[in-house]
């Protein structure tokens, strides 16, 4: 089995548990050159890069979250990247660590706030590439006839 078909197996089958180094975090954006500004649960924000192992195989997308391995600074040589990525979260993985109640609290009020937000918007998107069509029956009844 190649070094891809192992990675894509584990990424997409194992369940990761985060150790007591790594924490969970949210993806803000993608600075570029497999860069990634990513948020703790309690409002910090770092840099973290990819991995060669998941680049050209999985896309991180703004909104996703990922288990980080933080970068211990040393005196000698301070950086802006402050983790590296080590597991992409789907949906699943999300649903077994809130399960073992693992999950941050920060990130459970973040998405009941957008949950929120996305049912109580009153504007709703409005194609305007097309006519609207109203209910034109009464008009054109009573330019009938007169």
């Amino acid at each position: 089995m190649g070094r891809k078909q192992k990675t894509t197996n584990n990424l997409l089958n194992k369940i990761p548990i985060p150790t007591e180094k790594q924490k969970i975090a949210r993806v803000l954006n993608g600075r570029g050159k497999n860069l990634f500004e990513i948020q703790f649960s309690d409002g910090n924000t770092t840099l973290c890069i990819l991995p060669p192992k998941f680049r050209n195989l999985i896309w991180v997308k703004r909104g996703n979250y990922v288990i980080i391995n933080p970068i211990e600074e040393t005196t000698e040589r301070v950086s802006k990247v402050g983790g590296e990525i080590e597991h992409v979260l789907f949906s699943d993985h999300i649903k077994h660590l809130k399960y073992q109640e693992i999950w941050p609290q920060g990130f459970e009020n973040q998405e009941e706030e957008n949950s929120r937000q996305d049912t109580n918007s009153d504007e709703l998107f409005v194609n305007t590439n097309r006519h609207e069509i109203g209910d034109d029956t009464t008009t054109s009844s009573e330019n009938e006839e007169n």
